[in-house]
């Protein structure tokens, strides 16, 4: 039995090497606690601190999913958004923040946002994303 929970577990981090993720950040202690998750479960991670990084990434690569910081009350990570669904119009997005701001929520939510979370993000919230989004792939 123990054989057949290691074969799962191998065939689970051979399907997320695979799984890109992109985050963007303008705080790196954010990116990095944000990025550790996902790099644990063996997702290839691309970590953006701009939002022009971000919107190259999200021009030149297709994600499996996407963590986009608000920023501050302006929205920066709205043109991240905006991109994304531009060039990766399938991609699953959660928005994260310091500043809920209500008008923010629902451009987020609008656009297509899964969730609209405020930071700091627990460890234990980020997996649940993690299983929440990918969980079927994660156990096949």
């Amino acid at each position: 039995m123990r054989q057949g929970l290691q074969q799962n577990i191998d065939e689970a981090e051979t399907l997320c090497g695979t799984r890109k993720v992109l985050i963007f950040d303008e705080d790196i202690e954010d990116l990095t606690r944000h990025a550790e998750p996902f790099e644990g479960h063996g997702f290839e991670v691309h970590k953006c601190m701009s939002v022009e990084a971000a919107m190259r990434s999200a021009e030149r690569e297709e994600f499996d999913f996407a963590l986009v910081d608000q920023g501050s009350p302006a929205f920066e990570g709205l043109r991240v958004i905006r991109h994304l669904v531009r060039y990766n119009s399938h991609t699953p997005f959660v928005v994260v923040t310091r500043c809920k701001d209500m008008l923010c929520c629902q451009q987020a939510l609008t656009l297509g946002a899964m969730d609209y979370l405020e930071k700091p993000v627990p460890s234990t919230e980020m997996n649940w994303i993690i299983k929440n989004y990918f969980g079927s792939s994660l156990t096949k």
